[in-house]
């Protein structure tokens, strides 16, 4: 199929979850399309039935300067001056908040043969990683069943981490708050969640590919070589197209409040992006995962940081135990809280994607104009760390990753990006500041303790 796709930042979009499983189970998913006619089935394309993410390391040759804190006098409608964004790999709300107190969860869960199992607790090795992509989403989704995460693998899907497990993860949902409705924006591999927390939207399908017998392709996001594709989406007609990692879209780090500064940790995200590529000096905000922690032992913190932590054990990507990924976010909250910035700071720890793991909450369905149906990917877990953060809160607010853009901008009195682009999420998403309870006193640091992690 040949797909016409402009490349102003009114009209690249991406197919979101389950787009692509149209021909199997007549479903297609993307936010915001505008089709005013009935629009062709998109092709229907695997983009790695293996569910594998991309390599995971940081993306980043030359890292850039440690941040500095912004401007303390630009006036802002809230009492949070610094945000910091942690964003793990691959794991649902079933996944790591089963049982719960006041949160939704099941033990239970349904296969695709009708029949209804106990979830068990996972071991400590679970050999390999399992398939999240666009495919298995869509069987494991089912036309909103979630009877079909079993079609693939019959037994890891169903696997939990009890509070044993990962006990300061939950220490920190107790004492804080934890959102039991938050969807990933699209359903999938990492990129297609990442690209969120800085845009409002998906704008990936999938991982960027090279397309080159023998894999030697260049470059990265905007500056990569004609050989690295990924699959976009264009609104209008409902089709897929593959393209280059690069799209002109509004960003957060495009209107930020005077003299706010930010940072990227791991990875290379915001070089998608031409608002940023074209800043003068831009890879100076780039830093690699491993220097986020130093850099706030140092004092080093930009107002707005967010941190792709999706190299290694520390991610928590299957088949790691996710021990050591916990310790490192305790590492990262631990410095940040040593901080006299503590208390202006909002945390918020979340995950990129499914990870092939089961939920049993369907994502909220939307309709094209056109008729098609369309809708988020699966509940992942998300924590807001604050002062100000309403203590053991389960916020039931429906919310995305969307909504995490859309924070920063209520904190900060920015503009929404939907404003400028009608498909940036962040104006029509529901709004975390239930969170915050600003009349309280400011609380103090919480600081915990790693834990020695079981050998595999």
């Amino acid at each position: 199929m040949t797909v016409a796709l402009r490349t102003d930042m009114s009209s690249i979009r991406v197919v979101s979850a389950l787009a692509l499983g149209v021909a199997t189970a007549g479903i297609l998913v993307s936010y915001g399309c505008r089709s005013e006619s009935p629009a062709a089935a998109p092709t229907v394309v695997d983009n790695g039935d293996d569910g594998e993410d991309e390599d995971g390391v940081d993306g980043v040759d030359d890292p850039g300067v440690p941040p500095t804190p912004g401007d303390d006098t630009t006036p802002i409608p809230s009492k949070i001056r610094y945000v910091m964004v942690l964003v793990k790999e691959n794991h649902t709300f079933d996944n790591y908040f089963t049982g719960f107190p006041g949160a939704e969860s099941s033990k239970t869960a349904k296969l695709s043969n009708g029949k209804t199992i106990t979830r068990q607790a996972a071991p400590t090795q679970l050999m390999k990683d399992i398939c999240h992509s666009n495919t298995c989403g869509q069987n494991a989704y089912h036309g909103g069943k979630m009877d079909g995460f079993d079609t693939r693998d019959a037994v890891r899907p169903f696997y939990f981490y009890s509070e044993q497990q990962i006990p300061n993860y939950w220490q920190y949902a107790r004492n804080f708050v934890l959102a039991d409705h938050f969807f990933s924006t699209t359903l999938g591999p990492s990129t297609p969640g990442h690209t969120v927390f800085w845009t409002g939207q998906s704008l990936v399908l999938d991982n960027a590919k090279c397309t080159k017998d023998g894999g030697e392709c260049k470059g990265r996001g905007c500056a990569a070589g004609p050989d690295v594709r990924v699959t976009s989406y264009d609104p209008d007609k409902c089709t897929t197209a593959t393209v280059k990692p690069c799209f002109d879209v509004p960003t957060l780090t495009d209107h930020l409040p005077k003299g706010f500064t930010w940072s990227n940790y791991g990875g290379s995200i915001p070089e998608m992006f031409k608002s940023v590529t074209s800043a003068p000096g831009y890879t100076s905000h780039f830093r690699k995962q491993g220097d986020l922690v130093a850099d706030l032992a140092a004092g080093k913190i930009a107002n707005l940081t967010v941190g792709h932590l999706w190299s290694g054990d520390e991610s928590e990507h299957p088949e790691a135990y996710p021990c050591v990924g916990e310790n490192f976010t305790v590492d990262i909250i631990n410095a940040a809280m040593k901080l006299p910035q503590w208390k202006e700071m909002a945390i918020i720890v979340t995950w990129d994607d499914w990870g092939g793991w089961y939920d049993h909450v369907a994502p909220p369905a939307r309709k094209c104009a056109n008729g098609q149906v369309f809708q988020a990917g699966f509940r992942l877990p998300a924590m807001v760390i604050s002062p100000y953060a309403k203590k053991g809160f389960v916020l039931k607010t429906p919310l995305e990753q969307a909504s995490v853009p859309r924070l920063v901008e209520e904190l900060w009195g920015m503009e929404f990006m939907s404003k400028r682009d009608p498909h940036a999420r962040d104006g029509v998403v529901g709004s975390m500041m239930a969170s915050f309870d600003f009349e309280q006193p400011p609380r103090d640091a919480f600081p915990l303790p790693k834990r020695t992690c079981p050998a595999p």
